[in-house]
């Protein structure tokens, strides 16, 4: 018997760490006074800073638009995104995410829905480097 190649389509690993993003922004991000999802996040820094609301909002909605684009190339052959438009998408869920911890939040605590989006943006990079090496 001989061996068979594993060919490891790197759309579907992009596709799994934006899925984690899209999942950890539902479930408790930082603890600041109180545990706080994503979305409670969001609507507390609106409330003080609006460019800081609309970059948490920005995490979501680009972790979102990624995971459609990705479900979408899994589907079809066809759909042909550009290399760039999957790495714009990154990086500003990336980005709007950091500058949020760091810029907009005093001395937060990272809790699980935290640590998802950071093991998905890990995922969702790994998967972006290797699905453009091959």
């Amino acid at each position: 018997m001989g061996k068979r190649a594993v060919v490891v389509n790197f759309t579907i690993v992009r596709t799994i760490g934006f899925a984690l993003v899209v999942i950890g922004f539902f479930m408790p991000v930082v603890r600041v006074l109180v545990n706080r999802t994503g979305f409670q996040l969001a609507n507390g820094l609106i409330d003080n800073n609006i460019v800081m609301g609309v970059l948490a909002y920005a995490v979501f909605v680009t972790a979102v638009i990624g995971l459609v684009i990705g479900v979408l190339m899994m589907m079809s052959r066809r759909t042909k995104i550009s290399a760039g438009t999957g790495w714009i998408v990154l990086l500003v869920c990336i980005a709007s995410g950091l500058i949020v911890f760091f810029a907009g939040l005093n001395s937060p605590s990272l809790q699980n829905g935290g640590i998802f989006i950071l093991i998905g943006w890990i995922v969702a990079l790994v998967g972006q480097v290797l699905a453009r090496g091959k």
